[in-house]
């Protein structure tokens, strides 16, 4: 049976402390892909199913102006 395997990578930044150690705490793990693919299914049974992308609904007209002069007391 052929397999389709599609490849996704990670970048860290060495250099960013947060970032190497992000990368030091999966260097322990010494099945990285395994590793993630259970990060992503325990974030998929937590969080709403929802899809990531929305689409995007066009922005509403403001109706209710309310100017800086008005809110502060400052007049230029």
């Amino acid at each position: 049976m052929a397999k389709e395997i599609v490849n996704k990578s990670v970048s860290f930044n060495v250099l960013d402390p947060f970032q190497r150690q992000l990368k030091s705490h999966c260097d322990r793990y010494p099945n990285f892909s395994g590793y993630i693919k259970r990060l992503i299914q325990r974030d998929m049974e937590t969080i709403d199913v929802t899809p990531y992308r929305k689409e995007k609904t066009p922005a509403q007209p403001v109706t209710n102006r309310v100017s800086l002069t008005s809110l502060n007391g400052i007049k230029l």
